[in-house]
């Protein structure tokens, strides 16, 4: 259970002042030119608190201090009302991750921190310090025997994403989602011997699969792909002879991390959105592992805003997975299957 800290009896007791009250008892302090008694007096302030705080401009309050300054808690504090904004609120975990990625990019290593990541107490305390501008409230949850999605949620949806789509032209909304490439080409019918239990054909193939980015925008042109391999370096070879303007990258697990769809936005998103004004949408998965606050923060000074599907929905929802996902997929395994049929050696 998170701790709840008490003072011990018979140990000093601080009081507790209002910051407004303080704060007025400094102005007139300055500008009126009165003595510090009078004035803690009036205000019913300690002489010698009105002091320190009028000799030292950045006094800190009695006790433990915050593990981080209110400087980085203003900054998560904005980005999680903007998560909110974007119809993606986050939750405490979200938060502890959301600390540990702007740590780990700004190359500090906290003592307080386990590798980084915070724990309970921290969250608890953040939101008990910040508790006039954000607030925990339980949200609806979606039975998965309900296939996961109501007509209600997806009629909601549909009249939040009009409103946000509202006068931006077409071609500043794109559509992105990920998908991977198999290296196998799939079953396929073969006619055998009536009876047979275990239909078998020779075919190269493996457990291999490639990350691949896709984006469309309103008015159906088609941006560059990005690709990521699984491997621990990217070499020349797997970069040539490929789409133009496609990106390359890699990771250890194959897939999308904060990092790599960070650069996937900042190359390819905003290169796009170079020479268009106004807003700009982007319409996407909810997965919280691909926000970090200075991916935040770089949307947000380039007008660029997200929208993000409801969860568990993106089977009817998404549009590259209803129209581009498919056939792109057919036509990849006929590819692969008369490749892997063609005679390499020959």
């Amino acid at each position: 259970m998170p701790r709840i800290y008490k003072p011990k009896p018979g140990c000093k007791q601080y009081k507790k002042y209002d910051e407004e009250i303080i704060k007025k008892a400094l102005e007139e302090l300055n500008y009126n030119h009165v003595k510090s008694k009078s004035v803690a007096d009036k205000y019913g302030i300690s002489k010698s608190t009105l002091h320190r705080h009028h000799t030292n401009k950045n006094i800190k309050c009695p006790g433990g201090q915050t593990a981080l300054t209110p400087d980085i808690e203003d900054l998560l504090l904005e980005n999680l009302n903007t998560c909110a904004e974007w119809g993606y609120p986050l939750d405490t975990t979200d938060l502890r991750y959301l600390v540990k990625m702007y740590l780990d990019t700004q190359g500090i290593v906290h003592k307080k921190f386990k590798n980084n990541l915070p724990g309970i107490d921290y969250t608890n305390g953040f939101l008990k310090r910040h508790k006039n501008k954000i607030s925990k409230r339980l949200c609806q949850n979606i039975k998965r025997s309900r296939a996961a999605v109501s007509p209600e949620s997806i009629q909601t949806y549909f009249c939040e994403l009009k409103k946000s789509l509202e006068n931006v032209p077409a071609t500043n909304i794109i559509n992105y989602d990920e998908t991977n490439l198999s290296d196998d080409p799939g079953r396929k019918k073969v006619i055998v011997k009536r009876g047979c239990k275990y239909p078998e054909r020779v075919v190269n193939h493996s457990k291999g699969s490639t990350s691949l980015m896709m984006a469309c925008t309103g008015s159906g042109e088609l941006l560059p792909p990005y690709i990521v391999y699984k491997a621990s370096h990217l070499y020349n070879t797997w970069v040539e002879n490929g789409p133009e303007g496609a990106r390359y990258n890699r990771s250890k697990s194959g897939w999308f991390d904060g990092d790599i769809f960070k650069d996937w936005i900042e190359t390819t998103v905003v290169s796009f959105f170079e020479n268009k004004e106004g807003k700009k949408i982007l319409i996407g998965d909810n997965l919280s592992s691909h926000l970090s606050v200075d991916l935040i923060k770089f949307c947000k000074e380039r007008n660029i805003h997200f929208v993000f599907l409801p969860a568990n929905s993106t089977h009817i929802t998404q549009p590259l997975d209803l129209a581009f996902f498919r056939p792109m997929k057919l036509a990849w395994r006929q590819l692969l299957d008369k490749w892997k049929n063609t005679d390499i050696s020959a």
